[in-house]
């Protein structure tokens, strides 16, 4: 097939550049949503993390359709499937601006790399506290007594009592 759009078994056509502008959309609005996680996490804001979490898979799955299309008509033509294929694919097709947007794009999912990464560090450093806090609170559980099923008060016999070093 010759000219910039090509079409697929599956029916649908892909034009090189539109994709890219596409793809290099949707990997903008995946940063927005890391970025909106970061902000949850740092101010340790739970409640917003459950939408953020099905909005971040779902635009995740969005990006994974676009760069398989992408790789799919990189396949057809021969080329490599990866920035090199790309790039020779882009100069081949001669396809105005798609070059300026795929080096965008490139730089877009460096900064999302880079942001998920971040998020992953916030996302241990707030199970490492918590998980700290729950052996804090399960000690002064212990340590404190509790009432038996006899209704009558049990004293916690062994283990240090909190402060000890």
């Amino acid at each position: 097939m010759t000219g910039v759009t090509e079409k697929f078994l599956t029916g649908m056509v892909f034009d090189p550049a539109a994709s890219i502008v596409q793809e290099r959309d949707a990997t903008r609005n995946f940063i927005g949503i890391l970025e909106q996680e970061q902000h949850a996490l740092q101010q340790a804001d739970i409640s917003l993390l459950l939408p953020l979490t099905k909005e971040k898979s779902s635009q995740a799955q969005q990006l994974t359709r676009l760069a398989d299309a992408r790789n799919q008509w990189l396949a057809k033509r021969g080329y490599s499937r990866d920035r090199s294929g790309m790039e020779r694919g882009l100069k081949d097709c001669n396809s105005p601006g798609a070059a300026d947007a795929w080096g965008e794009l490139l730089q877009l999912a460096e900064t999302a790399s880079q942001l998920n990464k971040i998020n992953g560090v916030l996302i241990a450093q707030r199970l490492r506290y918590n998980h700290q806090a729950l052996t804090v609170l399960q000690a002064a559980t212990h340590s404190a007594g509790l009432y038996g099923s006899d209704g009558q008060p049990q004293l916690f016999s062994g283990g240090r009592q909190l402060g000890e070093g």
